[in-house]
């Protein structure tokens, strides 16, 4: 009785996570939109240059990392490199520029196990009045089965809180300058 329980439980169980795995999407995607009180330039700026972006990014404290830039700042190819204790965990890449509109990163991390494909973008449009819009649209494609663990983990939430973090903060960096 107890041995035929158990065994219910366990295909129960295995259903479960297959269809899990079967129905839970592989792509999150999301925008979040601010508006700041600075030129479009000190924006487009503050996001392209790493060494500016690292200033106002909550994610090298968030991660307990520390941050260093690779090949020519604000330029495509430009990278973050985010190291913990000396070593390298990933890195973010600059893949497209559009001057005073458009900024994309490809982002790496070495250590999880379930992103296949993760891109940020920055897409920024000039107002009235000397404010800019800044729309951050954040995709990642997440690699099966594993991608149960960002699920269930909590970490896509945490990554979300990240990127709202770092729209706070990087409205409060380009409008002080």
């Amino acid at each position: 009785m107890v041995t035929t329980i158990l065994l219910s439980v366990g295909i129960g169980f295995i259903l479960a996570l297959t269809l899990l795995i079967i129905f839970l999407p592989d792509e999150v995607q999301y925008i979040e939109t601010i508006v700041v009180k600075a030129p479009v330039t000190r924006v487009y700026d503050a996001i392209r240059y790493q060494e500016q972006l690292m200033a106002w990014s909550a994610w090298p404290s968030e991660t307990k990392s520390q941050c260093y830039v690779k090949n020519t700042d604000g330029t495509i190819g430009a990278r973050t490199v985010y190291t913990k204790n000396r070593k390298e965990f990933g890195y973010q890449e600059i893949t497209h520029l559009t001057e005073n509109e458009k900024v994309t990163f490809y982002l790496k991390s070495y250590v999880a196990p379930f992103e296949k494909d993760v891109r940020l973008s920055f897409i920024i449009k000039e107002l009235p009045g000397n404010q800019t819009e800044i729309n951050l649209w954040f995709t990642e494609l997440l690699r099966k089965p594993h991608f149960l663990i960002a699920y269930f983990g909590g970490i896509l939430k945490w990554v979300h809180n990240m990127h709202l973090k770092d729209l706070a903060n990087l409205k409060k960096y380009v409008e002080q300058q």
